[in-house]
């Protein structure tokens, strides 16, 4: 399964253009799933028509914004939770999604944490975690994905490893990072996401701020024995005439064989 992660800019800048540039390369990315980020209603329904790798789709917006969280799939989509209408849930920048393939049941939640502050981030992160738990009986595997607007030393990427505790929780099972995996198993470099010093769109802005893998793709430790065959950043390209890259953030893609699935689909 090839699954991707996305923020979009929402940014007026040659939006025009823009818009054509990030369709080409969602398509080109050819996901299975893919979750989107700062999406506009408009973006959507533009992405809508012309994804049409991408058959079902999920989008809602926060409120009182015309900005919210898309997921896109090459599987249909039992049914969407979007927590941000629910103060149980912290109003967390969070939709999850519930689809099947070959008989196994995945959980698929698309986060965009704030950027602002590191308490809300906590609270959410943890609301996101406690919220998923509620369906461990009925789903065999479970992706969390999107902007964590944080680094890899961050405390909500500490606490999702099981590495810290947050407001006297802990993630348990804990998570597991793909890039990082992917990169320390395989002796390569981390590439950023938010890379301020490779992406044009910082071009001349930032001279102190550190690139960061701010967005990021997580799998649940359900201690089956999973392959991840790669991971990747896309959307790197820069158009000709916008000389931007498609979005300010890099995306992420990552390719897994799920064993049961494998199984499942060869019975």
């Amino acid at each position: 399964m090839k699954i991707a992660t996305y923020n979009v800019w929402n940014e007026s800048k040659d939006n025009h253009h823009r818009d054509h540039q990030l369709i080409d390369v969602i398509n080109a990315v050819n996901a299975d799933v893919i979750g989107l980020q700062e999406v506009t209603s408009d973006f959507f329904h533009q992405l809508s028509k012309k994804a049409t790798e991408y058959p079902y789709h999920e989008f809602r917006k926060y409120q009182n914004e015309d900005e919210g969280l898309a997921t896109l799939s090459k599987y249909p989509l039992k049914c969407c939770y979007f927590l941000n209408e629910q103060a149980e849930y912290a109003c967390s920048f969070a939709c999850n999604v519930l689809f099947q393939v070959d008989g196994s049941s995945f959980s698929l939640t698309n986060v965009h944490l704030p950027w602002d502050s590191v308490k809300a981030k906590e609270e959410q992160i943890v609301a996101i975690d406690r919220f998923l738990h509620l369906q461990r009986k009925e789903v065999d595997y479970f992706i969390l994905l999107g902007d964590f607007n944080g680094s890899l030393n961050s405390s909500v990427h500490r606490y999702l490893l099981g590495e810290q505790t947050l407001s006297g929780q802990e993630a348990k099972p804990y998570w597991h990072e793909l890039s990082s995996s992917y990169a320390e198993l395989n002796r390569l470099p981390l590439k950023p996401t938010l890379d301020f010093v490779n992406n044009p769109r910082w071009a001349g802005k930032n001279t102190i701020e550190i690139p960061t893998v701010t967005d990021r793709i997580y799998l649940l430790n359900d201690f089956s024995e999973k392959m991840l065959r790669s991971v990747e950043i896309f959307g790197t390209e820069v158009s000709p005439v916008t000389q931007l890259a498609a979005s300010d953030h890099f995306g992420v893609v990552a390719e897994v064989d799920f064993p049961e699935m494998q199984k499942k689909g060869s019975e």
